[in-house]
């Protein structure tokens, strides 16, 4: 043991000892000799001083804020024992001739991410094990015919997201071995079939964001073996049952974010080995009840985004027995239509986010369903029974819960993993109060942020005491706690304030039968007095005198209720009444 100790400290050292300045010496978990100069700022050719002869994997690199900017040159064919050479983010203008000639132990050569414009077959000589090649992210244009012919060995060739626009025949002249071919974003619109006549061992073909608007029919019977084909991103308005009938090793086909306006009958009869679909971000309206027959090994179907209402009855029979996923997120499909959903017994994970669903129906999901995703819908009440009792993990998120009652958190304390954030939560006593005990328990409730009231509004559950909550802030929770009238820390804070409640109430209604009351007995009195009071009237404008302008008391009081004398006198007795006065 000591010894095995010893020598492993030996070689770390050694490593150490010649390891240029700025980079980092170590064992790749294969045990290589391997170096990694990251920091970036190199500048002009390739410095390999102070590194080891018997170095196995060199990987030089930088950050996207201090890229370098080398030149190759042919210094890397004294390390006879390479076996991986990673020159990225270097900004590489070009590749020399026989730069890597003699690196017969090369199985991985990186040039991504560099200024590479025109790659020729000379650049290439004497890498005849070379395995992978990546020149991904470069700028370059065009391939001329037998480019890679001196790669005998060549299994991987990825040349993704560069200008090319055109491939010409004979490109992949002798590297027939091929098994991996990657195309994607170059702005090819159409794959020339000829092309793949020296690579008819291809397994894999990617060409992802091609601007592609279909595939020639004399393509795919040069691919017998393909099992992998990604065509997603492009511009395909349409797939039917003769375009794949000859590709039946296929195992993973991805038609994901084209065109494709609906499935018809047949489409994938003859893909028997099928196993993951993706038909996700189409313009897909419809899918017919023969769609999907003969796949008898499907195990995966993503069916997202597109323009689903409705999904024929039946639709899912022929995949029922093996479909373990299924994406229906982005559509609003009817509640009626997602009962084809039970139906798939084996199904473990259904994902239906944003499909505009107001509230759960009874027996929509099959009894072994283990992952849900309801994200994104209008979801206001949680019934926890309509579950799956096998549920392991839900998303909740992005709904319109404002509360959970404690009968349906104890149906999801089993989850494994639960989502319930960016809900409108009311972190009132109404509300939140059965989640808030759970919030010293998990970071799932801990971390549940108030929507209501202004006062908590942004605060978190973890933030928050049960003395902090406020009385109801809204409208009433339709599935309230059993203990709602108890539910501070003593219990008396709930029973005082409905007992304030009730005496309100009846002080309310004491008040409307006084006012009723006395409304009734002051009309009573005002009628039986309505005829003496205008004779009364009457009496008062008669008299000669105004109360305004008379020389004696002001006075304010009516003889209402004293007795009343009337006399009547001529002009002659006025007259007399007038001279004794004067003294006449």
């Amino acid at each position: 043991m000591k010894l095995k100790l010893f020598l492993l400290l030996t070689v770390v050292s050694a490593c150490a000892a010649e390891c240029p300045s700025k980079c980092s010496c170590y064992l790749d978990v294969k045990g290589r000799k391997t170096v990694l100069c990251k920091e970036g700022g190199m500048v002009g050719p390739v410095d390999l001083n102070n590194i080891s002869f018997d170095t196995e994997v060199i990987k030089i690199t930088a950050p996207d804020d201090n890229m370098n900017m080398l030149t190759m040159s042919p210094i890397f064919q004294r390390y006879k024992n390479l076996e991986e050479i990673h020159v990225t983010k270097s900004n590489v203008p070009q590749l020399g001739m026989h730069f890597f000639y003699g690196l017969t132990k090369l199985d991985v050569l990186n040039l991504s991410q560099n200024n590479i414009s025109q790659p020729l077959d000379h650049n290439f000589r004497g890498l005849d094990k070379l395995k992978e090649l990546y020149l991904d992210d470069n700028r370059i244009q065009s391939l001329p015919s037998g480019t890679f012919r001196h790669l005998h060995e060549l299994k991987l060739l990825s040349i993704q997201r560069n200008r090319i626009t055109d491939l010409v025949n004979r490109i992949f002249l002798e590297i027939g071995k091929l098994k991996a071919l990657k195309l994607s974003g170059n702005n090819l619109k159409e794959l020339n079939p000829e092309v793949f006549r020296d690579v008819q061992e291809l397994r894999q073909l990617e060409c992802r964001g091609c601007a592609l608007k279909r595939i020639s029919k004399d393509t795919y019977p040069l691919l017998p073996h393909l099992s992998f084909l990604d065509i997603g991103e492009n511009e395909i308005k349409a797939i039917h049952a003769d375009d794949l009938k000859v590709l039946t090793s296929l195992k993973y086909l991805k038609l994901d974010g084209n065109h494709i306006a609906g499935l018809h009958d047949n489409t994938f009869a003859n893909q028997p080995l099928l196993k993951k679909l993706n038909l996700a971000r189409n313009q897909i309206a419809k899918i017919t009840p023969n769609a999907f027959v003969e796949l008898y090994n499907l195990t995966e179907l993503d069916l997202s985004f597109n323009r689903l209402e409705k999904i024929h009855e039946g639709a899912f029979e022929a995949i029922a027995p093996t479909l373990e996923v299924l994406s229906l997120s982005g559509n609003l499909i009817k509640a009626h239509t997602l009962k084809e959903l039970t139906s798939l017994q084996v199904l473990r994970e259904v994902k239906l986010a944003n499909c505009g669903i107001l509230e759960l129906e009874a027996q929509i999901f099959p009894d072994n369903l283990e992952v849900l995703d309801l994200s994104g819908n209008h979801i206001a009440v949680l019934s926890a029974e309509l579950l799956p009792k096998s549920l392991r993990q839900l998303d909740l998120s992005k709904n319109r819960i404002r509360g959970i009652d404690e009968y349906d958190l104890q149906k999801l304390d089993h989850l494994r993993f639960l989502n319930l954030q960016q809900n409108p939560w009311s972190c009132d006593l109404c509300h939140i109060v059965p989640l808030l005990e759970r919030a010293n328990r998990s970071a799932t409730f801990s971390e549940i942020t108030c929507a209501a009231p202004y006062t908590e509004r942004g605060k978190t559950l973890g933030m928050l005491e049960k003395s902090d909550l406020t009385w109801c802030t809204a409208a009433s929770y339709s599935k309230g706690d059993a203990d709602f009238f108890l539910v501070s820390t003593d219990g008396n804070i709930g029973i005082i304030a409905a007992s304030m409640s009730v005496c309100l109430l009846f002080i309310t209604i004491l008040a409307i039968i006084g006012a009723l009351w006395y409304s009734r007995r002051h009309a009573a009195r005002y009628y039986t007095h309505e005829d003496k009071l205008a004779v009364e009237g009457e009496t008062i404008f008669d008299t000669n005198h105004s109360p305004l302008f008379c020389d004696g008391e002001l006075s304010f009081k009516f003889p209402l209720d004293g007795e009343k004398k009337i006399s009547i006198s001529t002009i002659e007795d006025v007259k007399k009444e007038h001279s004794i006065a004067n003294g006449t």
